[in-house]
């Protein structure tokens, strides 16, 4: 990794930006992301320190400060709330910039931009390529028009979109954002009871919400790697694990990302259609190719059923398995990012481990 030496002979540095463990601190649900937040952006400063004439350098918000090693902090630039964003674009001009931030409310793609508008060298997907998959109706139209088997949806304009998706679906389905990360906002609704108490809740706008048909199947994830001229790597095929919150009163119930399975064989999914790794790697190629600008690590997320796998949503970013399978890897993750983006070379072989994990695990 010699190239990356600045011409002074001085090291190259790799600004680390997780949007809830650098930033601001808004609440409750902040503070649980951060959690898994501050854990990627953790695996990925251990694998860039370990590179030679790497420097990483990680924004944290002081109230992380703690969760550090001494080791860690040596490569830390602690700031206060609401000052993260505003320390990212000042540092980033000129540099290498990791950055891990939730499509919510298209503050990924908010940030990709800002970024680039002030120079830093995104080590991931475009900023236009961001935006696209951070919104799921139009991720989902881009997908199709490749072949991408998709689950049906309809966009939700008003209350009258929903009863008719009801109308034509029938129950169980599902409501949740069009833009949202880790499941959140996400409901189940069985029946028109808890239809009519979603409508006739605080949430009762509807706008900007996705319908789709409830899909049986095994919950799983692809971890991809994308190189600079648009080839995709299969890294890990992933179990999701997602908790269902009970449903009561009438209130429809609400999904929730718990964990996962990183490293699975064609064996352990065989029940559900036993879909091959070289079908899963076609299709990983076919997501990349629909969205231009993909680039870096990238998430993709679908179900498996017997009739076929279904794809549901892709992260441009990180994502949790990807940061389990990087920490236990014998192959460095950093490294073949870099590859990747800076020179679009992909690893020939990146054995992964198997790794069961709980978000619930994770410390700060």
């Amino acid at each position: 990794m010699s190239i990356l030496r600045n011409a002074s002979g001085s090291h190259r540095q790799v600004i680390i930006y997780e949007h809830f463990s650098s930033g601001e601190d808004k609440g409750k649900n902040d503070r649980s992301f951060a959690r898994e937040g501050l854990f990627m952006a953790r695996t990925m400063l251990s694998c860039f320190s370990r590179l030679n004439h790497i420097k990483p350098l990680l924004i944290l918000n002081e109230r992380f400060s703690f969760a550090l090693d001494p080791t860690e902090r040596q490569n830390q630039y602690i700031v206060h709330n609401g000052e993260g964003e505003s320390v990212l674009f000042e540092l980033c001009g000129n540099k290498l910039v990791v950055l891990i931030a939730p499509e919510t409310q298209g503050i990924s793609a908010r940030l990709a931009l800002k970024v680039t508008q002030a120079g830093g060298i995104i080590l991931g997907s475009a900023p236009g390529a961001v935006e696209a998959a951070s919104d799921k109706a139009r991720l989902l139209e881009l997908l199709a028009d490749k072949g991408v088997p998709c689950s049906p949806f309809a966009v939700a304009y008003d209350q009258t979109t929903i009863k008719e998706a009801a109308l034509s679906w029938g129950f169980p389905l599902v409501v949740k954002p069009s833009c949202g990360t880790g499941g959140e906002g996400s409901n189940l609704l069985n029946n028109k009871i808890e239809l009519d108490e979603l409508l006739t809740s605080n949430k009762a706008d509807p706008r900007g919400l996705i319908i789709q048909p409830f899909i049986k199947g095994f919950p799983a994830s692809l971890s991809i790697l994308a190189s600079r001229s648009g080839k995709a790597h299969l890294v890990s095929v992933n179990e999701q694990k997602i908790a269902l919150s009970e449903s009561d009163d009438g209130k429809p119930a609400s999904f929730r990302y718990i964990g996962g399975k990183t490293g699975l064989s064609e064996e352990d999914y065989a029940a559900y259609g036993g879909t091959s790794l070289e079908y899963l790697q076609g299709l990983s190629q076919t997501v990349v190719d629909a969205i231009q600008g993909l680039m870096g690590y990238v998430g993709i997320d679908l179900i498996m059923t017997t009739k076929g796998s279904q794809v549901l949503e892709v992260n441009p970013r990180i994502t949790t398995p990807l940061a389990f399978l990087g920490k236990f890897a014998t192959w460095n993750i950093a490294e073949e990012l870099m590859e990747a983006c800076l020179f679009d070379k992909l690893p020939s072989d990146s054995a992964v481990p198997k790794i069961d994990y709980t978000v619930e695990g994770l410390s700060c």
